[in-house]
């Protein structure tokens, strides 16, 4: 008898579990009502950084024309929203945190668009308050996500084209696993991948394709203390003075200057575009 197949979607729910439950178990900001309030800024200020450097964009403003209408869950500050509001002819947001709201309506006000609507509600329970769109965006958001079919289930009956999903390739805190583990005296649970994300598709009959694209690592630093609080969330804010001790260590082995900033040696991440697109999409 042959090996029993993969059940990717338990594997999935299986990963998000776990850590979640060691997020609960050791991180006092873990119940927080919007994960991304004190971080949003940081946030954004990266995303602009890096402009329009970024595949899926890219992708995606080559399909976009004046008639396409794109649908972005998960759209944070407008990292592909905005842009792409500039060609198509409606972009409409899912964005359930207010931190990141508050981000995304600014770039709306300031470039003057008037073609952006904002959905302020969690995904897939929004699916029922937006149209469907030719183009469908969800770009590192799934990581969280218990039960991760029906979210794609939704996504991918909201697409009338194609959907376009990015997710990393290794951890977030992929740098710092040892020094987790050090500081906690335990492994850090993992969070699924791109790669769990294409089984995933494939497993609910999605015909995904899969493309690795370059991920910036976002771990530029203006300086020692931004970097130590940045590690120091990373680790889960452990409470104990000296697991500060150890970050700075860890932090003054490894921080370079790099464009007038500091950057962590060996710092290359990849993420995983996974896409699927209508037969007559791919046609057209």
């Amino acid at each position: 008898m042959g090996e029993p197949a993969i059940d990717w979607v338990a594997r999935w729910r299986a990963l998000v579990e776990e850590r979640h439950e060691q997020g609960r178990r050791l991180d006092q900001q873990h119940r927080r009502t919007d994960a991304w309030a004190g971080r949003a800024q940081r946030f954004a200020r990266h995303v602009a950084e890096g402009g329009t450097d970024d595949p899926l964009l890219r992708r995606l403003l080559a399909l976009a024309t004046p008639q396409t209408t794109v649908l972005d869950v998960g759209a944070g500050p407008g990292r592909h929203a905005l842009p792409l509001a500039r060609v198509a002819r409606r972009v409409t947001v899912v964005e359930p945190s207010a931190a990141m709201r508050e981000l995304l309506t600014a770039g709306i006000e300031r470039e003057g668009l008037r073609n952006v609507e904002i959905v302020p509600a969690e995904w897939p329970p929004a699916r029922e308050r937006v149209e469907p769109a030719d183009l469908v965006v969800c770009a590192h958001v799934l990581y969280p996500v218990v039960e991760v079919e029906p979210f794609l289930r939704a996504l991918d009956g909201a697409a009338r084209r194609g959907c376009y999903l990015v997710m990393r390739l290794g951890q977030r805190e992929g740098p710092y696993l040892g020094l987790f583990e050090q500081i906690w005296g335990e492994p850090r649970a993992l969070a699924p991948t791109a790669l769990d994300l294409f089984n995933v598709a494939h497993q609910l009959g999605l015909s995904a394709g899969f493309e690795v694209v370059p991920f910036p690592s976002w771990r530029s630093f203006d300086g020692i203390e931004e970097a130590v609080a940045q590690v120091h969330a990373d680790v889960l804010n452990p409470p104990d003075p000296a697991a500060e001790a150890l970050i700075r260590a860890f932090l003054a082995e490894r921080l370079v200057e790099r464009d007038g900033k500091l950057a962590l040696l060996a710092d290359a991440p990849r993420a995983g575009l996974v896409f699927w697109e209508r037969a007559e999409a791919s046609a057209g």
